[in-house]
Formats: structure tokens, sequence, C-alpha cells
């Protein structure tokens, strides 16, 4: 068996394992490469923001936004999680219109950080 075959076999299941546990290299990249400025034009600077990181659902999400998920919490509103994605043609941010809290669960209503030009999660799966 040659060495290139041997490598195969083990980097498969890695890059496999690795690719389920932490989302794809790639669009983890362009989130951070496109959201942050994109809260900074919205005038957010770190002291606003509690927490930031990509995430990666489990479900299915609208097929216009890659999968990879910007989540964002907001100092000022810290029980309220966001979620941002970045298109696939164009790249453009938009924020979904899909909020979430501990209270809440699935929050409906317009919140302080609420974007009125969101995007459903759930629309184009």
């Amino acid at each position: 068996m040659s060495i290139g075959i041997l490598l195969l076999i083990i980097l498969i299941p890695i890059l496999i394992i690795f690719r389920l546990n932490y989302g794809s290299p790639y669009q983890n990249y362009l989130l951070n490469k496109h959201i942050p400025p994109y809260l900074e034009k919205k005038g957010y600077t770190d002291e606003d923001i509690l927490e930031q990181k990509t995430g990666y659902p489990n479900e299915s999400s609208n097929k216009d936004y890659f999968h990879t998920q910007y989540i964002v919490k907001f100092k000022d509103e810290p029980d309220i999680t966001y979620y941002y994605g970045v298109r696939k043609k164009g790249n453009d941010v938009k924020q979904f219109c899909e909020k979430y809290s501990l209270k809440d669960l699935e929050t409906k209503k317009p919140t302080k950080h609420s974007e009125d030009d969101c995007v459903n999660y759930y629309d184009n799966k």
C-alpha cells in the first residue's frame, strides 16, 4: 500500500469529524471577515457586545445563506441571542428575524437590536 493511500485512509475520517464538530473553516472565515465590520457600521463597539462567535446549527437553514451562523449577544440584552448570516451570492450580511431568549424561547416581537430588513431563517429551505 502506498503512503498516499494510507494518508487518505487516515485523513478523511479526521477531516469529516472536524467538519461535523466545528463547521466549515471557509464559512467561519467568511463570517468572521464580513460580520464584525457590518456590526461596526451599525454603530456597535466591543463595549456593546457581550458575546460573538460562529455557530453551526443542526438543522437546515435558508439556502441563500451559508449554513454557519454568527451568534451575537448584546450587553444591554444579555438574555436574547441574535443570529446573522452571510448570503452566498454577494456576501451580504443580514440578521435573521428569529431571536431566542431564555425567557420566551423564540422571541417574535421587535427587540432593541432587531433590524427591519431581517431575513427569515426558515424561508427557502
